[in-house]
């Protein structure tokens, strides 16, 4: 193959695949990023694998909700494959579904969503089939889980639509259509779980079977719905957000606030509808024993949100006490406008960071304005100001003024934030950061794996000594045979580890921030939505 540098965004997808799913797939993964789409001849010429090891791969990837097909423009017998970008990216996210799931409603919904999430698709039943299963491993061998609660644990998963149903395959009895086709249901039927009859599948748990075998619901397969889980991430952002800039109660009465929104508005909206002053107290009231000073303080806890910069919650109207309503453009541009000021000031220093802010503040400001109003001399002003102008934070704008055919015509250069193209440069760097940090943890822990691989064999066999009682003397003479330099040098890969893991979760946070800013600021304002 070809040496071809892919992306950061497209290096980042690769090696998360890679990672998850071994380097066979990961290579046919690459060659998509790389082509965009391509043949199954071509994915075989492109990556120099076997044909028989291109379809697996290509299996997998389908599986797991990572690959499309569709027919070709020119042949409509052959299959063009092609990545779906998003749902790569968003196997970085998987331990935040888990969590989100588990806080919201328990650890049963936690336990289908992290076997769906491991298997990509499945039937209704499958699903409750293996998570019982899973569950009967962690607790007596004696008690049997009841598959009807994992199967009320799955309607609620579905009415609050983390899953979501596949599309359905075409059935046709044309001989030319080699090529499947795909059928997507309305948005009513996305969401609806069939009836199931829970006892087969009980008397299969109590006869301990590993497979389910035949079952009424075999052609309903289900997947993760990533656009609600990616609905429920920003909402999370924007909580914290306002239990930042207040406290914890504001943050509890924006989380009530925002499932009033959700229940009232489409997913994707950029604006929400207004929401009452009764419904928002009559939710307070509803939650009063999580938080009983929410409710003696809710005016002045809502009138502080309103009131805050950040513009998390808008007034909209005066009737029913007031309508309440939320710009989501609005919100993450000054989400985003944080995360910029925070690039500038670590990569240009104060003086950089009131240059762009009064920038931007401004919307066009001439040099000679720039530095009185951000209190900076006239050379620190030019330096800074070239040195935003080269990496992008600040464009030029050349203003000519005169009327006259003849004689020299006078020009003004005026300093301007092009936000979106700001935000997407930052976005890029992201990218790359995550990438770095991904390649940098899978480096240390590939060029240490034989050292971790005899530290987690010594670390079970001490453990097993415990817990069979061994003498003292034999358990320190064992301890002995790893030595202190060995030790601190795990001690000091895995903490390397867990920072790196860490840093990849506020770098995609930061991702999930811009990529909703771009989103929301390119959709139009709906018509409901009006300042007073």
């Amino acid at each position: 193959m070809s040496s071809y540098v892919l992306s950061p965004f497209n290096q980042t997808c690769y090696q998360l695949i890679n990672k998850y799913f071994g380097e066979i797939v990961g290579e046919v993964a690459k060659f998509l990023l790389r082509r965009r789409y391509g043949t199954l001849f071509n994915i075989k010429t492109g990556t120099g694998m076997s044909l028989w090891d291109v379809k697996r791969a290509l299996a997998v990837l389908i599986h797991q909700n990572l690959v499309e097909f569709q027919a070709n423009e020119q042949n409509p017998n052959i299959v063009d494959y092609s990545i779906i970008y998003h749902n790569a990216h968003c196997l970085l996210r998987y331990a935040k579904y888990l969590y989100t799931i588990k806080r919201i409603f328990g650890s049963s919904e936690e336990v289908l969503i992290e076997i769906l999430l491991k298997i990509g698709q499945a039937s209704a039943s499958d699903l409750i089939f293996q998570s019982a299963n899973k569950l009967n491993e962690a607790i007596d061998d004696v008690k049997v889980i009841n598959p009807s609660d994992l199967y009320q644990s799955f309607q609620r998963l579905a009415t609050e639509n983390f899953i979501i149903r596949c599309p359905k395959i075409v059935k046709s009895n044309a001989f030319v259509e080699k090529v499947p086709k795909l059928l997507e249901f309305e948005d009513e039927e996305k969401f609806i779980v069939p009836q199931l009859e829970m006892e087969p599948i009980a008397k299969l748990l109590r006869e301990k079977a590993t497979q389910i075998g035949e079952h009424s619901d075999s052609e309903i397969i289900w997947r993760v719905n990533h656009q609600r889980f990616d609905v429920e991430l920003r909402n999370v952002i924007l909580v914290n957000a306002a239990a930042r800039r207040v406290d914890e109660k504001a943050g509890h009465l924006y989380h009530l606030i925002l499932k009033l929104w959700r229940e009232a508005n489409p997913a994707e909206a950029r604006a929400s509808k207004g929401v009452s002053h009764i419904l928002i107290k009559d939710a307070v009231r509803k939650n009063d024993g999580r938080s009983p000073m929410l409710m003696e303080h809710f005016d002045q806890y809502l009138r502080v949100l309103c009131e805050d910069s950040t513009g998390l919650i808008s007034r909209t109207g005066d009737s029913r006490g007031g309508q309440f309503a939320v710009n989501y453009a609005d919100v993450f541009e000054n989400l985003a406008c944080a995360i910029l000021d925070s690039v500038v000031l670590e990569r240009f220093g104060t003086k950089a960071l009131r240059i762009f802010k009064l920038t931007r503040m401004q919307k066009f400001i001439d040099q000679d304005h720039m530095q009185k109003l951000a209190m900076v001399s006239p050379k620190d002003a030019k330096t800074l100001s070239y040195k935003l102008m080269e990496n992008n934070f600040l464009k030029i704008k050349e203003l000519k003024k005169g009327t006259s055919n003849v004689g020299p015509v006078k020009s003004f250069n005026l300093f301007h934030v092009n936000l979106p193209e700001v935000v997407r440069g930052v976005l890029h760097s992201s990218y790359k950061c995550l990438s770095n940090a991904m390649e940098r943890q899978t480096h240390d822990l590939t060029i240490n794996k034989r050292l971790l691989e005899r530290h987690a064999d010594f670390e079970k066999t001490l453990e097993q000594l415990r817990g069979e009682d061994a003498p003292d003397n034999a358990i320190a003479e064992f301890s002995q045979s790893m030595t202190v330099a060995d030790k601190e040098l795990v001690a000091k890969i895995l903490k390397l580890s867990d920072n790196l893991t860490l840093a990849q979760s506020q770098a995609d946070e930061t991702i999930l921030i811009l990529e909703s800013y771009l989103k929301f600021h390119s959709m139009p304002m709906p018509m409901f939505y009006s300042m007073p």
